[in-house]
C-alpha cells in the first residue's frame, strides 16, 4: 500500500557505491543488461535489455523469437545526475509507475537513491519482495559489476 488506502508500491532505498556517479549512470543505462540478474526479467533468463539515456527511449526487454516488453520510458536524464523512468517495470498489476534514480559524487564514490513509487492492484507481498529485488539487483548485483571500476 502507498497509504490512504492506494494500492501500489512505494520503496525509498540508498545505496554507496565506490565509483563516481558517472560509472554507476553508464551501468544504469548502457551496460544494464550486463548485470541486471536474468532471474529478474520479466520474459525470463533469455531476454536481453536495453536503455539509452535520451528522453522518450524505451527501457525494453526483448528475446529470440520476437518477444519484447517495454517496461519504462525515459521521462528525464542528466547525465550521470538523474535518471527518471515512467512505466509498470515489470511489477503485475501496476497500472502508473515512477522509478527515480537519483546519483551524487562522495568523496568515496557516490550514492544512489531510488525511488519506485507505483500505483495499481499490488497486493503487499509483492510489495515486500520488490523491495527485497531491489536491495539484491541494487546492493549485490550492481555492486559487484561495479567493483571492477575505479573512482
Amino acid at each position: 500500500m502507498i497509504g490512504h488506502g492506494v494500492p501500489g508500491l512505494d520503496i525509498r532505498q540508498e545505496h554507496e557505491y565506490p565509483v563516481a556517479a558517472a560509472g554507476v549512470f553508464a551501468a544504469l543505462t548502457l551496460g544494464l543488461d550486463a548485470w541486471w540478474p536474468v532471474d529478474e526479467r520479466v520474459i525470463g533468463p533469455e531476454g536481453h535489455l536495453s536503455l539509452t539515456a535520451q528522453l522518450g527511449a524505451p527501457l525494453v526487454e526483448e528475446a529470440p523469437g520476437g518477444q519484447a516488453a517495454i517496461w519504462a520510458v525515459v521521462d528525464l536524464v542528466e547525465p550521470d545526475r538523474r535518471l527518471y523512468l515512467s512505466g509498470w517495470f515489470g511489477v503485475n498489476g501496476v497500472v502508473a509507475g515512477r522509478v527515480h534514480f537519483d546519483l551524487t559524487d562522495l568523496e568515496t564514490g557516490s550514492r544512489l537513491k531510488l525511488s519506485h513509487q507505483a500505483i495499481g492492484p499490488v497486493s503487499e507481498d509483492v510489495h515486500s519482495r520488490r523491495r527485497a529485488q531491489w536491495r539484491r539487483i541494487l546492493d549485490r548485483s550492481l555492486r559487484e559489476h561495479l567493483s571492477g571500476l575505479s573512482v
